[in-house]
């Protein structure tokens, strides 16, 4: 059985998303620990400067919603409590979800010797993205696979995190500049090495509203006010960059999961 924490982000007020992912859980014989989510809409000033504006509108055309301000928040505030009372590693689960039946497999399999090292392992994504590609590591049960995806995977619904991933991401990220998803797969910033299970054993709830809402993802030519023309030949540089310093370190990733299987192959 797990014997690791499962934080639930959830907002005091939404009572019936708590009930639910409660008994998604409990379904399949596992006990969350809600976490109290920060309210984008309620932040103090302190919490609302953290945000390096300028520096996001370097990166984007708008600065981050309140919605997606209180999101980082509640899961950085997680990672603040791993550091704090070292803890070794948590699921960490947003509460718009639905869990299949294989999920405590997973997980046991997850806390078990024979994997690769790791620090972030993504176990839900967008429905959007459901047919990333990816190479298999490992397999966890007789159906799950334990995989490197070939791209980033957009999602914080659901993942396991170390306490070496936790304290990674807390050296990169702050002051915040991009959403808590976006940040979290920079792995050729911050250096986590971000796996996946495949199938899903995590699914997002879309019975549940967005509480960030649909305004974050208007593209950049939808909005009025673009930014000034220094502004977006920035953003255009700093995407180009990215895109190439994530193709190599994903083409490294996947140089380093084959010497790892060769040597678990040697060593039977």
């Amino acid at each position: 059985m797990w014997p690791h924490p499962i934080f639930v982000v959830n907002m005091k007020h939404h009572v019936e998303r708590r009930e639910a992912v409660a008994a998604q859980l409990a379904r399949v014989g596992l006990t969350p620990t809600f976490v109290e989510a920060v309210n984008g809409r309620e932040m103090s000033a302190a919490d609302a400067a953290l945000q390096d504006v300028e520096g996001r509108l370097r990166r984007a055309a708008k600065p981050l919603m309140p919605g997606e301000m209180g999101c980082y928040l509640s899961h950085w505030r997680i990672f603040e409590t791993m550091v704090a009372e070292g803890i070794p590693q948590a699921l960490v689960l947003e509460d718009d979800l639905i869990v299949a039946d294989d999920l405590p497999a997973v997980l046991d399999a997850l806390n078990g010797d024979d994997l690769p090292p790791y620090d972030l392992i993504k176990l839900a994504i967008s429905e959007t993205e459901l047919s990333r590609s990816y190479d298999v590591i490992v397999d966890l049960t007789a159906e799950s696979k334990l995989v490197r995806h070939h791209n980033v995977c957009n999602s914080t619904v659901a993942y396991v995190i170390t306490l070496a991933g936790a304290k990674r991401f807390l050296g990169y990220g702050m002051p915040i500049r991009y959403p808590i998803d976006v940040a979290m797969n920079r792995s050729w910033r911050h250096g986590l090495d971000i796996l996946g299970v495949r199938p899903w054993p995590v699914f997002h709830d879309h019975d549940f509203e967005s509480v960030i809402g649909q305004e974050r993802f208007r593209k950049e030519d939808e909005l009025e006010d673009k930014g000034t023309l220094m502004q977006q030949l920035e953003r255009r540089l700093r995407k180009g960059y990215d895109s190439i310093a994530k193709r190599a370190d994903i083409r490294r990733r996947l140089k380093q999961d084959a010497i790892w299987k060769r040597r678990r192959v040697t060593a039977k």
